[in-house]
């Protein structure tokens, strides 16, 4: 960032010609958008084209750019110590259910007045108004006339999506803010700073025990209230997940040159994601292995989504520990999403090795898991354009943001492009690829 006035204003003449250039391409792409409407649920569901993907990344950067060329650093650091008061307050409205009352309204081209509102949702009147306007700063609800809101497009992507809604509210949980509290504590405890055990966290700090995040909750009581919140929350808050970065995943990657192929979706859940490929690639085929709890939930789940594939055998549901010997041998891709950010590095390891150990010559490990982009850049990833950050910056945020709740919950890390490199070397694997997809989660491709 430049600090003498005259290089401030070169940059910040850069950045404001970069953001008129750039726009441009975000307006032909909603004129075109206009042509050809999509379903109400497309906010949930859409995916970029390429030229939009970019043009939003390079956007939210240089907005993000301005605002630290312009700002008193005095007031943003002030907000910067206060963001946690924009979470919890929006995090308030979700709960009680504000989405759904406002976009119910909207369906009527109607707003809903702060009467209305407290009503509904038995918050007291002058404290919601107080939360709505706060929230309406941040571009999170608009007062469309005095004392009457409704959605924007960023509380409408929560209306009627109650897996969007959990996976929004997971990260107000007691078992997500509590370690973020004592990661101060924790980091600069000389005894605990590197440590590297998902039992040696912020989180063991925070709730003054020697399990990890998931076994506490396991073997926890749905009296306590983390255990409960946790348990309520991440089954459909996976789903939400899903929503976020699935149609990359699915669009992004080669999967139909894989042929009749069968993917062994490791630790995946209720297989969520499987359903998603099954929809688009018929000749695929998949084994979906977690614990007996999420294989039970999932049995349920394609019954739902899927009734045929578990009758006709084109889904396997198997109860799996991924630390243990892999008994699906020589599948075409083992699909690890969203698991080794769970898990610190000598973990990742062991996971790996026990893929390694059941590949065929021909065979792949498709890592889908936010990549972390240094802000100097990568070699292997798309740097942004002069004079914006290497990584995107604020583009990149959500990610840094994530990697460092991984690190609080479970000494778990969203990992760099190097960091992928290292953990499958030692697992004696090489990297082949990384596919840069239009989500936050990319694919990073091993090989033996």
């Amino acid at each position: 960032m430049p600090t003498s006035k005259s290089n401030r204003a070169q940059t910040l003449r850069s950045l404001v010609q970069l953001l008129v250039n750039t726009s441009e391409v975000v307006i032909k792409e909603w004129e075109a958008e206009e042509q050809h409407p999509q379903p109400d649920d497309h906010l949930a569901s859409s995916l970029p084209s390429h030229q939009l993907f970019e043009a939003r990344r390079i956007i939210v950067a240089a907005c993000g750019m301005c605002v630290d060329l312009v700002e008193d650093p005095r007031i943003r650091l002030q907000e910067l110590s206060e963001t946690f008061a924009l979470s919890q307050a929006f995090d308030t409205t979700v709960r009680a259910g504000v989405p759904d009352i406002l976009a119910e309204a909207m369906s009527r081209s109607a707003s809903v007045s702060a009467t209305e509102l407290s009503q509904r949702t038995r918050i007291d009147e002058k404290k919601l108004v107080r939360l709505m306007r706060f929230l309406c700063s941040g571009g999170l609800y608009e007062e469309v006339k005095d004392l009457h809101f409704a959605n924007t497009r960023m509380s409408g992507a929560l209306a009627g999506n109650p897996p969007a809604q959990a996976f929004q509210l997971i990260y107000g949980t007691k078992a997500v803010i509590e370690p973020l509290a004592y990661l101060p504590e924790t980091l600069l405890d000389p005894k605990m700073t590197s440590a590297t055990s998902a039992t040696e966290s912020a989180f063991q700090k925070a709730f003054k025990t020697k399990q990890t995040l998931w076994d506490f909750v396991e073997g926890g009581d749905d009296s306590d209230e983390v255990v409960r919140e946790i348990r309520q929350l991440f089954p459909l808050s996976m789903a939400g997940q899903t929503q976020l970065s699935s149609r990359s995943i699915v669009a992004d990657f080669p999967w139909g040159s894989l042929g009749e192929a069968t993917i062994v979706d490791v630790g995946g859940g209720v297989g969520s994601m499987c359903t998603e490929l099954a929809k688009v690639f018929p000749n695929l085929h998949f084994v979906v292995q977690d614990l007996a709890a999420a294989i039970e939930q999932a049995k349920s789940y394609w019954k739902a989504e899927d009734p045929k594939a578990l009758g006709t055998g084109r889904v396997e549901l198997m109860v799996h520990d991924f630390f243990k010997e892999q008994p699906a041998k020589g599948a075409a891709v083992y699909l690890l999403r969203c698991v080794l950010h769970d898990w610190p590095d000598d973990d990742c390891v062991k996971i790996l090795t026990r893929l390694r150990e059941a590949m065929a010559p021909d065979s792949r490990i498709l890592i889908a898991e936010m990549i972390i982009h240094p802000p100097l850049g990568s070699t292997q990833l798309k740097s942004a354009p002069t004079p914006l950050p290497a990584n995107y910056g604020r583009a990149s945020l959500m990610k840094g943001m994530h990697d460092i709740v991984m690190l609080s919950s479970l000494n778990g890390s969203e990992r760099t492009p190097e960091q992928f490199v290292d953990i499958a070397s030692r697992a004696g694997l090489r990297t082949e690829k990384i596919w840069e997809c239009r989500s936050p989660v990319s694919i990073t491709e091993l090989r033996l």
